[in-house]
């Protein structure tokens, strides 16, 4: 069974004696996206201090301090990914100085704590197969089906209005099948399996 990944990017703010620590968790699918990554963040928050941050992607890992104390945030952020068991993320905690040396254990610390906060409270998905099949079909049907998916596992994708309606439909082989044979209109455009990420609900 795969680890779970961050569902989608959020945020923590922590301020402790002036200085403001913003924890920020990407999902990451490959560690070449990282400098791409990196470049968002520094985007949406321009001019920190620092910027150190721990990603694992499978067995990759990769750290930095970013001109904190070596061994003193990049570490510790890995650390917490390990105990979280989280995979494919990116996980940085901006800092903007406020005035007051915080020492080397209390810094640490305030930066394990608002990472911790994200990775306590956020959201996490886990990666499943599903089958993708593209249709189109009425719209009488397609009403019908869109009632009979909202209270299932099934999910709906690109919808286009045209003379007909054409959708994807995300999840199980067989429960997409029984939902197609209540849609006597629908034709099959394309199916293919795919790699999605399904919320974790706690």
């Amino acid at each position: 069974m795969s680890l779970p990944l961050p569902y989608e990017t959020q945020e923590r703010e922590l301020v402790v004696l002036g200085s403001r620590f913003i924890a920020v968790m990407m999902p990451l699918d490959d560690l070449s996206r990282l400098g791409e990554c990196l470049s968002w963040i520094g985007e949406r928050y321009p001019k920190a201090t620092h910027y150190p941050y721990a990603a694992k992607v499978e067995a990759k890992e990769k750290i930095s301090d970013d001109g904190e104390p070596s061994r003193s945030t990049g570490i510790p952020l890995l650390s917490l990914i390990h105990q979280k068991g989280v995979d494919h993320i990116l996980l940085c905690v901006v800092r903007y100085f406020g005035g007051t040396k915080l020492g080397l254990s209390r810094l640490t610390r305030t930066y394990r704590e608002a990472a911790g906060l994200l990775l306590n409270e956020g959201i996490f998905a886990e990666e499943i197969e599903v089958e993708e099949r593209t249709i189109s079909l009425s719209y009488g049907d397609f009403e019908r089906l869109k009632r009979k998916i909202e209270e299932s596992d099934i999910m709906m994708e690109n919808v286009e209005y045209g003379i007909s309606v054409t959708l994807t439909l995300l999840g199980n082989d067989k429960m997409i099948s029984a939902f197609l044979e209540t849609a006597p209109s629908a034709q099959l455009i394309s199916s293919k399996k795919k790699k999605t990420k399904r919320r974790i609900i706690r």
